[in-house]
């Protein structure tokens, strides 16, 4: 389907409009203590697909001048919700370019695409907003006619932490790669968190990114994947505010906390995925961290995100972190898809 004026176009994006959807994602960065480009070189296309079984990416057209102005993705996937598999999207990547900020028309028309292109196949759908981009969570959060409605489910904080960090934890041992009996850890204990994602077979992980701690009978303790990310999606530190203009020049390392990266190169960073810990244990979280932060030697800092009602928040807190929030929304249309309940909530940060 399609919405139309006289000058602009909205349509499903196709591979031809790769070049021009990524230089929309760099028209500019998010301004604020530590002001970040979040891009997908080189082809966002194909990046956004490898994240989820479909990616249905939205393009604005400007047909006087043959260009593209504006960009938004809906990204299915099957998650847990409630204990079961549902079809879940996440909205994303909804940017205009700064020649069309206070032009673009119909950002509703926008919306009623990508639910009308899903609403068919979508149980609940989800969207996060960075915690300090304050103006786009006003604008969503206030209803307005034609438009869906956000609520607010709770704060999701991402901890970065040094790479290479000698650990001095003996307990358990750390092996590496995928097994049947890491497979069917994961089945037990993934579907105990919402948005949880069903399968562990997420395209560019590898059998070998995975780390297990187990005990000296052979017992799973924790799991979790170090997915290198940097060759499809990079985080692109612009600038630096506040005290962080004066930080960007410390060692950091030397108090154990991860070196600001360096500004206009993309941070060398590894996310931390699936991370699963039998009974929710915090030494093991820990044990796990830091034994994989320890061979992570090729990283300048690793990346894990935990929703507030996390229990294994109290791990990352007693760790040395360098940490930024966004806010957590259920966005409703009908008023009738599915809503999130008391459950743990799993968000993966390499998924948003």
């Amino acid at each position: 389907m399609s919405f139309r004026n006289n000058r602009f176009y909205y349509r499903l994006a196709t591979e031809k409009d790769s070049t021009q959807i990524l230089g929309i994602m760099e028209s500019g960065s998010f301004a604020g203590n530590i002001s970040v480009l979040y891009t997908r070189r080189p082809d966002p296309i194909r990046s956004l697909q490898r994240e989820g079984d479909e990616a249905i990416i939205l393009v604005m057209e400007d047909k006087e001048k043959n260009r593209i102005g504006a960009v938004g993705c809906c990204t299915l996937r099957n998650a847990y919700v409630n204990g079961e598999v549902k079809r879940t999207a996440y909205l994303s990547g909804l940017k205009v370019h700064p020649e069309y900020q206070r032009q673009m028309p119909g950002i509703p028309n926008a919306y009623r695409f990508l639910y009308e292109e899903t609403k068919d196949r979508v149980d609940l759908y989800y969207t996060t907003i960075l915690k300090e981009n304050t103006a786009a969570q006003k604008l969503l959060e206030k209803k307005r006619k034609g438009m869906p409605e956000y609520r607010p489910v709770g704060e999701y904080t991402v901890y970065c932490f040094r790479a290479g960090r000698k650990h001095r934890n003996q307990t358990g041992r750390l092996k590496r790669g995928l097994s049947p009996k890491v497979e069917a850890f994961y089945r037990e204990t993934l579907k105990e968190g919402d948005l949880a994602p069903a399968s562990i077979n997420i395209p560019g992980i590898r059998d070998e990114d995975f780390y297990v701690l187990q005990d000296s009978k052979g017992q799973i303790l924790a799991a979790c994947v170090l997915w290198n990310q940097q060759p499809e999606k990079q985080h692109i530190i612009t600038g630096y505010q506040g005290a962080y203009r004066f930080l960007k020049f410390v060692p950091l390392h030397w108090l154990g906390y991860p070196n600001l990266p360096k500004e206009n190169t993309p941070a060398n960073y590894a996310a931390v995925t699936l991370l699963a810990v039998r009974d929710q244990n915090r030494e093991w979280a820990e044990v796990l961290l830091g034994k994989v932060a320890e061979v992570a030697t090729g990283y300048d800092f690793m990346m894990l995100g935990l929703f507030e009602n996390h229990p294994l928040n109290s791990a990352l807190q007693s760790m040395k972190t360098i940490t930024y929030g966004s806010k957590l929304y259920t966005v409703h249309w009908t008023g009738e898809e599915l809503s999130l309940g008391d459950r743990r909530i799993h968000l993966e940060v390499g998924l948003l």
